[in-house]
């Protein structure tokens, strides 16, 4: 019997949010963006996934314009569905697994919490459009955070925004696209997780936080300088908190 702890959570978590395994069980996965989560993988996932399950090198799968991690010995693909991993097509079906939904460990929950956030969320920050804002500074630069969650499961949110309210974080669940056929494609139902309010942003950095640089950048860059720029790039981000960059600069 294997046993659910903190990393393995967070492992799960990560899966959950961009990870598949194939139906015939044969492979595991578990990608996100080329240009933007390669520390991520590199120096986080894919040696944490090496500690539990198996040695992997993250490297990139061309043919699908991903980087990641992927597993293919079976020994490995039935441990890791034992421990609630779930194979085929989940977009629809995801869901917390009970070992940690139910788990009396809070560290368990948020590591899971914290997995997902870091491949299939996001944190970015708006500017003010309230028609009585005076400040033109509020008008101009990004100053106001936003964290997202999205999937096409209902019920997988439904439980993180449960696991949210146990750790006092407020958050709201909308659906943002409805089943149909759009752009010339298939869509299903999506719905987002959004977290708004300052005090609920700063309670999820001081107890959930992220190990993906590419998150970290972002918060690090609006501790600093109170806004962050619109759709920065990961390399200028580091840019800027290299004080190579001005990020006022990025705005004329």
């Amino acid at each position: 019997m294997h046993i659910m702890n903190v990393e393995i959570s967070e492992i799960l978590g990560a899966f959950t949010g961009d990870g598949w395994i194939t139906s015939s069980l044969k492979s595991l996965y578990i990608t996100g963006n080329s240009s933007e989560e390669r520390e991520y993988y590199d120096y986080f996932l894919g040696p944490l996934f090496s500690k539990h399950f198996s040695k992997v090198t993250p490297k990139e799968f061309i043919d699908w314009k991903v980087y990641g991690i992927g597993c293919h010995k079976s020994k490995i693909i039935s441990k890791c569905l034992s421990l609630g991993f779930q194979s085929g097509p989940k977009a629809l079906v995801a869901k917390t697994p009970h070992s940690i939904y139910n788990s009396q460990n809070k560290e368990i929950k948020i590591a899971f919490i914290r997995g997902f956030f870091d491949t299939d969320g996001s944190i970015w920050f708006d500017k003010s459009r309230a028609k009585t804002t005076i400040s033109h500074w509020k008008k101009k630069y990004h100053y106001s955070p936003r964290i997202t969650l999205g999937s096409c499961s209902k019920i997988l949110l439904e439980q993180i925004q449960i696991m949210l309210t146990q750790l006092n974080i407020n958050s709201k669940l909308r659906q943002s696209a409805k089943k149909g056929r759009k752009c010339n494609r298939n869509i299903n139902n999506f719905y987002v997780l959004i977290i708004q309010k300052k005090e609920d942003i700063l309670t999820w950095i001081e107890t959930i936080g992220t190990n993906n640089p590419r998150h970290q950048t972002r918060i690090d860059v609006w501790k600093i300088h109170g806004f962050l720029p619109p759709r920065t790039s990961f390399l200028q981000r580091k840019l800027i908190l290299s004080e190579k960059l001005d990020p006022y600069s990025i705005y004329v």
